[in-house]
């Protein structure tokens, strides 16, 4: 018991710091095009680090990935071709050392 004790605090060391949330901010875009829309998730990193960050919506819970420099923008593309004119961003990141 003691050793699963000391694993799992030696693997929350490991993990990146949490950044706090006004370091990045996460919006949501929908692009019209033929046939339907297009859901953009735009990260803007605000600080100086690089970051790392997960992205999902209300209608796609699959996590996406982006690396981003210091104060850089990323666009990420959830759903192409989809039939909603609206959806909730979501995401997190973390530092990237």
């Amino acid at each position: 018991m003691k050793s699963l004790f000391l694993a799992a605090m030696l693997a929350m060391l490991a993990l990146p710091a949490a950044v706090d949330a006004r370091s990045y901010k996460i919006k949501g875009e929908v692009r019209p095009q033929s046939g339907g829309y297009r859901h953009v998730v735009i990260i803007k990193n605000k600080s100086r680090d690089w970051l790392s960050c997960e992205v999902w919506t209300d209608l796609d819970s699959t996590h996406h990935s982006a690396r981003l420099g210091p104060k850089t923008d990323r666009e990420v593309i959830i759903r192409t071709m989809a039939t909603e004119d609206e959806f909730t961003p979501f995401g997190f990141c973390r530092n990237n050392y």
